[in-house]
């Protein structure tokens, strides 16, 4: 088929026997017409396999009734839930999801952004608090409305939906701490233009320092987001002397790679050594040991940063910062420890 054979609305009108107008109002606007109407031109459009075209569409409504999302990265499962949650929301309101990863490059955000705008997007969801204020900047200047997922920490003047990474890291470090650990490695992603990672380990710190016990910054590893980064990382912590008892890891997927390394190197989790996660993402309920983590509401997340977005587009007033609970979950990777003698 040529672009000129193409089904046009004028066959559509003509095919459900209504006029060119009630045929565009059933697809545009459908609560203006009546049932009968709209189920004419419904079969119409099924029977010539009509398809609305979206250009035309967006110029004649002035508006694309799509948002995009832009993600850290798309190699962590904790994100893939996250945009199931923002689709699903989004398509019950009529509106489509455009998706892109920056891989912690704040160029390449930037770059995803300003592109965004340029194919008409209404609105931006972005992860996190930390961004260039360059984004900013394009987002306030275009008149984008936007909302930053996941953090509350230092979101400033910013709308925000998600939780406190400082609670959560705290929640982490009295788990370990009330085990009766006190010597501990940190082993992280990137902490650079990364809040969530930079706040879960003050969390962590903060709750050591009451008791007197530090956490130096030559127990903190870090390495990429990923199974092999919770090896490598690992790696390093078994060579430190003395060996920590335990093993706090700023998200799952770096605590599941650290446990499989453990098993590599024939270390005990937990007797020999507590590993715990953050994020409590599916597959660690199942893991072997199963993985104490910190369970995030991302269904929720997703749900209400949907309606917050919305509700800006069509100049409804909302809540600032959404801050959601968060929760321990324990499971088999932790185990109580006698304190060390000094």
């Amino acid at each position: 088929m040529t672009k000129n054979d193409k089904p046009k609305l004028r066959d559509v009108a003509r095919l459900a026997g209504v006029s060119l107008g009630s045929a565009s109002r059933a697809l545009s606007n459908p609560d203006q017409v009546k049932p009968a109407t709209l189920a004419k031109v419904d079969a119409a459009v099924r029977q010539l396999q009509y398809v609305m075209d979206g250009a035309a569409r967006a110029l004649a409504l002035r508006r694309t009734y799509s948002l995009a999302a832009i993600f850290p990265t798309l190699n962590n499962p904790i994100y893939a839930d996250s945009i199931q949650a923002l689709q699903h929301r989004l398509n019950e309101c009529g509106y489509q999801l455009i998706i892109a990863s920056h891989e912690y490059d704040r160029d390449r955000e930037l770059s995803s952004v300003r592109n965004f705008i340029e194919r008409g997007v209404e609105g931006v969801f972005l992860v996190g608090t930390d961004h260039d204020p360059a984004v900013f900047e394009l987002l306030h200047r275009s008149q984008r409305p936007y909302v930053l997922m996941w953090s509350v920490d230092d979101c400033r003047d910013h709308c925000a939906v998600g939780f406190s990474n400082v609670r959560g890291g705290e929640l982490i470090a009295d788990h370990v701490l009330a085990l009766g650990h006190r010597d501990v490695a940190i082993l992280t992603g990137q902490r650079q233009y990364n809040e969530r990672a930079r706040y879960r380990i003050e969390g962590v710190r903060k709750r050591f320092a009451r008791l007197g016990v530090e956490v130096p910054e030559n127990r903190i590893v870090e390495q990429p987001f990923s199974l092999e980064g919770g090896r490598a990382g690992f790696e390093q912590v078994l060579a430190m002397q003395p060996r920590p008892t335990a093993l706090i890891c700023t998200t799952d997927l770096l605590a599941l790679g650290a446990c499989e390394q453990a098993k590599r190197r024939q270390v005990n989790v937990p007797a020999d050594m507590t590993i715990t996660g953050f994020d409590d993402i599916s597959f660690s309920a199942i893991a072997s040991p199963s993985l104490t983590s910190v369970s995030i509401p991302i269904f929720e997340i997703g749900r209400i940063s949907a309606d917050t977005l919305i509700a800006q587009i069509e100049g409804i007033a909302v809540d600032q910062v959404t801050e959601l609970d968060i929760a321990l979950i324990v499971r088999e990777s932790s185990e109580r420890i006698e304190p060390r003698q000094v």
